[in-house]
This record gives structure tokens, sequence and C-alpha cells, in this order.
């Protein structure tokens, strides 16, 4: 004869909020639900910087502050990771290789198809081409590697936050090239390039070297220079960091858009 089983007794009193175990459950879940909700609220950023350990080490650095949570990525599945994930942050370093171009050209295919994707360029070397250059990609904050680690957190906080954030010396590159920007007057008066003038001076306004631009366009490099002597001495630019402020007022440069190989009909 089989003796009948206990029944399992259930005390209301323990889902009583006034029940002094009470407060432990839920004490925890909250617990639970705050870590959740922080994970979530916190910073997300992608390295793609010159090499896998250079994104290694400074992933790992950024992510010793719980509000930053940051990994290393290839450049080649950047754009895809982005299409599927929330990232507030994109640190590129200038000099990654992407497709046939460089880091400069990755930071532009970020901002294009991911807009809300704030974007940091990391310079090997801080120039006035190169500081307007990021910025013109669409960066948001430029940092040259040479910087501290501080720094580079602050920028990437500034950047998340909505702001623009560039070093005491890209600042002052900035402003120096501000004083070059032509006059209103003389860009009115200005003479007109011709159209293969014109495709030259893009491709130099865009960061390509004279090498670079002979290839695209079908041209020798000699003949390059020919072109860029001609239109500097039209504009009366001396570099190219006013021919880049120049075309920008006159709306001349081109937005993301690689030059051409076909040549036009009007040298």
């Amino acid at each position: 004869m089989s003796l009948p089983r206990p029944l399992l007794r259930v005390d209301t009193r323990d889902f009583n909020s006034s029940n002094p175990r009470a407060p432990q459950i839920q004490g925890k879940e909250e617990r639970i639900l705050e870590t959740s909700l922080k994970e979530k609220s916190s910073m997300q950023v992608l390295i793609a910087d010159r090499d896998s350990m250079s994104s290694d080490l400074l992933a790992s650095a950024i992510s010793n502050d719980r509000n930053r949570k940051a990994a290393p990525i290839s450049s080649a599945i950047l754009l895809q990771e982005l299409a599927i994930r929330r990232v507030d942050v994109v640190v590129i370093g200038a000099d990654q290789r992407f497709r046939s171009g460089d880091g400069f050209d990755l930071a532009s295919e970020v901002v294009r198809h991911q807009p809300k994707t704030r974007v940091v360029i990391i310079l090997n070397e801080s120039t006035p081409d190169s500081v307007i250059h990021a910025f013109h990609c669409g960066a948001r904050g430029v940092f040259a590697r040479h910087q501290p680690m501080s720094e580079l957190l602050s920028c990437i906080d500034q950047v998340r936050d909505g702001h623009i954030w560039a070093g005491r010396a890209e600042s002052d590159l900035l402003l120096e090239a501000f004083k070059s920007i032509p006059s209103p007057r003389i860009l009115s008066d200005s003479p007109s390039l011709t159209a293969r003038e014109l495709q030259v001076v893009q491709c130099a306004a865009m960061g390509k070297t004279n090498k670079a631009i002979a290839g695209d366009l079908g041209l020798s490099e000699h003949t390059v220079k020919n072109y860029m002597f001609r239109a500097f001495e039209k504009l009366g630019v001396t570099s190219r960091t006013e021919l880049l402020f120049f075309l920008t007022m006159r709306g001349n440069l081109p937005n993301n858009t690689a030059p051409s190989g076909e040549p036009p009909g009007n040298d």
C-alpha cells in the first residue's frame, strides 16, 4: 500500500511585496533589468584601423570604460555590419586599404550608406590637405595618431554626442586654411576652367595623386601636371588646400563621385 504524496503548498505570501523575502527577488530582477538597460545604452564603437593588431589594441583600450563597447572589424565587412546593427561611432585609420582606395574612401562610403553613424578618422600625420580631406569625406572627428589615448576617448565621446572634434594642431591647420579662402569677388571674377582642367582639379581636390589622376583619366603624369599648373594659374590658388576651398565654394566639387575615365569633349 503506497502512501499518498504530500501536496505542494504554495504560500501566496511569497508573492506579496510585504513579505520580507519578496524584495530580495525583486531586487535581483531590478539589477538584471538595470544591467540590460546599461548594455543597451552603452556606446557601440567599431574600429577599422590600418591592421588587425592596431584595431584590437584600440578596441581593448576604448572598452576599458564600461560605457563604451568597442570591437575591431575588417574594412571588407564594415558596411555589411553597419547594415544589420546599431553602431554609434566608427573609427577608421586613414591608411586603411579599402578596395582600390584608402580610409578616406571607406569613411565616405560609411557616411553615404549610414548617415546616422558618426565617423572618426585617425591620421598618421596632420597636414592641411589631410585634415580638410577627412572632414570633406564626412568625418566628425579628426585625430592624429601621435596624440594620447585620453584625447581619442574624448574625441569619440564628443562625436557620439553630435559635436565636431579636432585636436589643437588640427584646429590650427583648419584656421590657417580658412584664411586662404578666396573672397566672393575673386570667386565671381575668376576665369572658367575647361572641362578637362575641371576634371583634373576635382580629382586633385579629392586627395588623388598626379599618378592616380593620370591612371583614372588615361593621361600621362606630365599632362596632368600641365593641367594642374594652368588651373592653378587661372584660379589664383597656390595649394591643393586652397583649391579644395575654391571648388567647394563654387559648387564644383563632386560629393563621393569618382572621376570618369571617359574624356570630355572640350579640352
